[in-house]
C-alpha cells in the first residue's frame, strides 16, 4: 500500500477553482486529504467484493478473516480450490463466494489481466473488470481511484458523492445528469474533487 496526499493549496486545486469557483469553499473545509492506495490488485478486488452492501466495520472483520484463513497468501488457485462450505463460515454469503471464484477464474483464464492495468484507459479497465460477476461499474470506478490512483474519475453512481455535490451547490434537486455535467468542469482532476467531497464534512455530526 502507498499513500497520496492532496493539499487544499496545490496547483491542482488552484486549477480546479479557476474552472469551478464553487470548489473554493469545498477545499477550504479540509487542509489535506490522505488517500491510501491498495496496489495489490487481486486482494483489493477481493475486498471490493466482500465489502459490497456491508458497513465498513463488518466488511473489515470479514476481510481480515478471509486473509487470515489464507495466511495472508491468497491466490486465485487457492480461492478456486477452497470449497464453498469452508468459505461460508468466514462470513461470506454464497453469492459473494460465487463472485470471488468468478474473479479468480477470470484472472486464471486471462479474461482479466491485472499485470497490464497501468497501460489501459479508465474505460478499458472498467470494461474488463465488469466481466467479473459481482463487479459493476461503480466497483470498477472505485478500483480506479483507490487501487490504480487515477486522478480523473467521478462516479455519479456513488450516493455519497451525489449528496455532497447537492450540498456544495445548495441544490437538493440536482439530477444525476446535471451532476455529471458539473463534474466535467473538474477534468482532469475529478478524483481529487471526489476525495474532498467524501471527506469535507467528516467533522460534522
Amino acid at each position: 500500500m502507498k499513500q497520496i496526499k492532496y493539499s487544499h493549496q496545490s496547483k491542482e486545486t488552484s486549477y480546479l477553482i479557476e474552472k469551478d469557483p464553487t470548489l473554493k469553499s469545498l477545499f477550504e473545509r479540509k487542509k489535506e486529504i490522505i488517500v491510501t492506495i491498495d496496489d495489490d490488485y487481486f486482494v483489493s478486488l477481493v475486498g471490493t467484493i466482500i465489502s459490497q452492501q456491508l458497513s465498513s466495520k463488518v466488511a473489515s472483520v470479514i476481510n481480515k478473516r478471509v486473509l487470515d484463513y489464507f495466511e495472508n497468501d491468497m491466490t486465485t488457485q487457492k480461492i478456486i480450490d477452497t470449497p464453498d462450505e469452508v468459505l461460508r463460515p468466514l462470513g461470506l454469503s454464497f453469492p459473494k463466494i460465487k463472485y470471488l471464484k468468478s474473479l479468480a477464474e477470470c484472472i486464471t483464464n486471462h479474461t482479466v489481466d491485472l499485470s497490464n492495468l497501468e497501460n489501459l484507459s479508465n474505460e478499458e479497465v472498467i470494461e474488463m473488470l465488469t466481466k467479473i460477476k459481482g463487479i459493476g461499474v461503480w466497483s470498477a470506478q472505485m478500483f480506479l481511484i483507490f487501487s490504480l490512483g487515477r486522478e480523473d474519475v467521478f462516479s455519479v453512481l456513488d450516493l455519497g458523492l451525489r449528496n455532497a455535490v447537492k450540498t456544495l451547490y445548495e441544490n437538493p434537486d440536482l439530477t444525476n445528469q446535471e451532476i455529471e455535467i458539473i463534474s466535467e468542469k473538474w477534468i482532469p482532476y475529478r478524483s481529487i474533487v471526489s476525495h474532498y467531497l467524501w471527506h469535507a464534512w467528516d467533522n460534522e455530526s
